[in-house]
């Protein structure tokens, strides 16, 4: 009996349960209605205005639904009339559909639910268009319903509206009985990234030899970019649930467990030493073995976290990350009280690093209680979203230049729509408005991602074509075939962020289906592969010829802002050191900067390898450097994990001068990448500083001593990302000699 409750439950707190919930009961009703009023016609566009509406959803609450609902259907209302105003007129409705799609790609400037509303708009238009031409067609050859003496002009904006409504009513409900679900969804996912974080720390503290520690250090860095892409995400779904002055009691622990996931991350982050070298000088000891056992039950930890965020029960921690705690401090106690048996100038070094995974666990260990966590003195997060018209335009202005992404994007995607529709006029194309939607949904902002998603349309399309022409041929029952409409479009909506190439498969399906119950399913599988094709292929054409956004061309503007950040990160760090410790707004937003960079630095990597390769930089290079940029933000975010007030400091002249010249290093490196200019001789940016610090007697503060050791080993950094970025100021060839 347990085993089904259990599975049970982990369906219900599945991410997807509730979005698969609210797209069945939207479908299940347009499908219930049609049939029972007799009237097949309502269905295609009641579903293509339900689908519109839910790609338009965006995580809020009840207000916030009601408001972006609102919003929704304004926008949708403006879309789909247009439309079919200017339907009959090609030459106008070419100039207001590249007109429009320019518009609305520029909307996302002013925030994410704009962009999400302006995408889904886009879609919408497109909607309208394939009702429309096919109200037309059949309308030509038999009568179109009883709808059409009902409305006979507006009838498929309306149902297209209809359709829209009526998912978005039951959004707002799912809203208002599962109030804190989307809040707990996106904390779940935080410490799930962080869970697989901490795993491949501990992996890296393994001290194993024969192993690629680069690597390991890419697929960390990578795994960085997802966790703050999550905690991005979480951050925007808490503004909207508990900003305000009296955050309901829910929302206040729901910000603990963010504020936790955060410390978490800038411990879990640090780097206290190269781990080669520690691996090294503690090869004959068994505290690296223990304290990376330690990391994978604090990454099972958040796993369980997770789930129990996720599924509203009290977390509890146990007992075996205690005993393995203990362990731990027993291996260092005997470190120190035997340092003749080990690497007495590392034994710091490894105190720091035990002492912050010691500093994790107790922060895991009393996360099944929130209310006991220490309370930030300031929980208030930085909202980026406008608040005004204004301050709406003024994002949108800025976005106005052929420099923006943005408006790159917005030019191609407008042009290569204006092209498709002319295609489709010029060769008279049997339902030729899936070119359209095809370029839609295949053409993104860069090379790499729209040549994947390409591959992935098409062929989800191929593969869906072929399973509805078997199932349309061995189920034609009616009552069948809507089951499986219904299947397919509740399976689109779960796999589309995840699984892309089954979601277009299963959306295919869907469409196929439909129009076979009017009975055109078998007249539409070749025209919508080759339109599919065509679509797919302007896009790819579009995103290579117009105003191509070459990751290469600005590849080396992200890495100067990633030094840039992790820069002011460290400054702001080493003021609390004198002031004292304050986890306030402007602590996290530096903290945060830094590390949005560095994810930043990632992503434009990796799209850069799915360009060609004449646009490519070298990748060796490349990653060498997000590698050490990660490193340097590990080696900062040390800093920041032990920070604590020094009250009196004995090497301030020593340390100050250590500082400005780290500083000094970090801007030439900066300006070097930014202009593309060379910095010189690399090792002119390096003097023997690590040997000063390192000077500094052992009767200093420990919390000073930790200043030195950080800073030195930031110094010893700084030459090899002077090197490298000399390498992308147009060296390479001098830098892979100096490397």
């Amino acid at each position: 009996m347990n085993n089904p409750l259990s599975a049970l439950r982990r369906i219900w707190t599945h991410d997807k349960t509730v979005d698969a919930i609210k797209i069945t009961a939207a479908l299940v009703g347009v499908v219930a209605a049609s049939v029972w009023l007799g009237d097949e016609h309502w269905m295609i566009s009641l579903i293509l205005g339900v689908i519109a509406s839910a790609l338009a959803e965006t995580e809020d609450r009840v207000i916030g639904r009601v408001q972006a609902l609102a919003m929704t259907l304004v926008c949708f209302a403006v879309v789909t009339f247009s439309v079919q105003a200017l339907f009959p007129y090609p030459w106008v409705f070419v100039v207001g559909l590249t007109v429009s799609t320019f518009g609305f790609v520029m909307l996302g400037a002013a925030g994410e639910r704009y962009g999400t509303i302006a995408v889904a708009s886009l879609v919408l238009a497109v909607y309208t268009m394939l009702s429309v031409d096919h109200q037309t067609a059949i309308g030509a050859t038999r009568d179109a319903g009883p709808l059409a003496t009902i409305l006979p002009f507006w009838r498929q904006s309306i149902l297209l509206l209809a359709g829209a409504a009526w998912y978005g009513l039951i959004s707002i409900l799912a809203a208002a009985l599962f109030s804190t679900r989307a809040a707990r969804q996106s904390l779940s996912r935080v410490f799930n990234a962080l869970s697989q974080y901490l795993a491949l720390k501990a992996e890296l503290l393994e001290p194993v030899g024969g192993r690629d520690e680069n690597a390991q250090r890419l697929a960390l860095a990578e795994q960085n970019a997802r966790l703050v892409r999550q905690l991005n995400r979480a951050r925007e779904v808490l503004i909207r649930w508990v900003q305000g002055n009296r955050p309901t009691a829910s929302g206040a622990r729901h910000l603990k467990w963010y504020f936790l996931a955060q410390d978490v991350h800038e411990r879990a982050s640090s780097a206290h030493y190269p781990y080669k070298t520690l691996s090294s000088a503690f090869a004959r000891s068994d505290i690296l073995f223990r304290a990376s056992r330690l990391m994978r039950l604090q990454a099972q930890a958040c796993t369980r976290l997770a789930d129990k965020i996720m599924a509203g029960t009290r977390f509890d921690y146990g007992q075996t990350g205690v005993v393995a705690l203990d362990e731990l401090a027993a291996a260092l106690a005997h470190i120190q009280a035997h340092p003749e048996q080990s690497n007495a100038p590392l034994s710091e070094t490894l105190a720091d690093l035990c002492r912050n995974i010691t500093t994790i666990e107790r922060l895991l260990a009393n996360a099944g209680n929130p209310d006991a966590l220490e309370a930030n003195a300031d929980t208030s997060l930085r909202d980026s979203n406008p608040r005004t018209l204004r301050e709406m335009w003024r994002r949108i202005r800025l976005d106005l230049t052929p420099a923006s992404g943005r408006f790159r994007h917005g030019l191609r995607l407008s042009l290569a729509l204006a092209t498709g529709y002319g295609l489709l006029h010029l060769f008279d194309l049997t339902q030729g408005y899936w070119v359209l939607l095809t370029t839609v949904f295949v053409c993104q902002p860069t090379y790499s991602g729209t040549w994947r998603r390409l591959g992935e349309r098409v062929g989800g399309t191929v593969v869906g074509l072929v399973a509805a022409g078997l199932f349309i041929t061995l189920f034609p029952n009616p009552t069948a075939q809507l089951a499986l409409a219904v299947v397919a479009g509740v399976a689109f909506f779960i796999l589309r962020s995840d699984r892309y190439p089954a979601a277009t498969a299963c959306i295919t399906i869907l469409v196929l289906v439909c129009f076979n119950q009017i009975g055109s399913g078998y007249a539409l599988i070749w025209p919508r592969l080759a339109d599919t094709v065509l679509g797919a292929i302007i896009a790819g054409a579009a995103v290579a010829i117009i105003l191509p956004d070459w990751q290469s061309r600005r590849l080396h503007l992200v890495m100067a802002r990633a030094i840039e950040t992790s820069g002011i990160y460290l400054g702001v760090i080493l003021d609390q050191y004198r002031s004292a410790k304050h986890d306030d707004l402007p602590y996290r937003i530096a903290r945060r900067d830094a590390h949005n960079a560095d994810a930043d630095l990632s992503g434009a990597l990796s799209a850069m390898l799915g360009e060609p390769g004449r646009h490519r930089l070298s990748p060796e290079f490349a990653f060498r450097f997000l590698c050490a940029s990660h490193t340097l933000l590990g080696y900062i975010s040390a800093l920041g994990a032990h920070r604590e007030r020094v009250e009196t400091w004995h090497y301030a002249p020593l340390i100050d001068t250590a500082v400005s010249d780290v500083q000094r290093r970090l801007d030439a490196i900066t300006r070097s990448l930014t202009r593309r200019e060379r910095i010189g001789d690399a090792a002119a940016i390096a003097p023997d500083l690590g040997a000063q610090l390192e000077s500094v007697p052992a009767d200093a503060v420990p919390a000073e001593r930790r200043v030195v050791r950080q800073l030195s080993l930031i110094s010893q950094l700084t030459p090899e990302l002077a090197t490298l970025a000399d390498a992308f100021a147009g060296n390479e060839a001098e830098a892979q000699k100096a490397l």
